[in-house]
């Protein structure tokens, strides 16, 4: 035979079950914001790497340039060709595109990222207003007993 509960332990049982969801959604949003971070970070790499290329496409021939070789090491290089730039697109292919495709093809990128940040952004928000309305009704049972 069931034991018969109080209405007050259906209550707790459901306050329970809320905190937990509640602490899933607290994860959610470090998650979320975790990415819209790295999503910044990309974005400024993307136009620090424009406004180099830019500055590249004013350089004359027989300039000389740092040229980055791995993370903090460069070589010291000089410019024989000022107009083009070659471009990895991926499957070890490269091509030779102009400063202007380039600067076209990262000012595209940066469109899709900030495309990406909004929605990011939308959906951190739906986000913490679940926290809130989980938190609401958690403070409520809280002040009823």
């Amino acid at each position: 035979m069931p034991i018969p509960m109080n209405k007050n332990a259906l209550s707790e049982e459901r306050v329970k079950e809320r905190f937990m969801e509640f602490q899933q959604l607290q994860q959610k949003i470090e998650q979320v914001t975790a990415h819209i971070e790295m999503l910044n970070q990309h974005n400024m790499e993307l136009e620090e790497s424009k406004n180099a290329i830019a500055e590249l496409g004013v350089s004359s021939k027989g300039s000389d340039v740092f040229a980055p070789i791995a993370n903090g090491i460069f070589i010291k290089a000089t410019l024989s060709d000022t107009a083009t730039l070659l471009v990895n697109v991926g499957s070890n292919t490269v091509v030779e595109k102009t400063i202007e495709e380039v600067i076209d093809l990262l000012s595209e990128q940066e469109r899709d990222l900030s495309r990406n940040m909004v929605e990011a952004q939308e959906f951190l928000q739906q986000l913490h207003q679940q926290g809130m309305v989980i938190y609401k009704e958690v403070e409520q049972y809280v002040q009823r007993t």
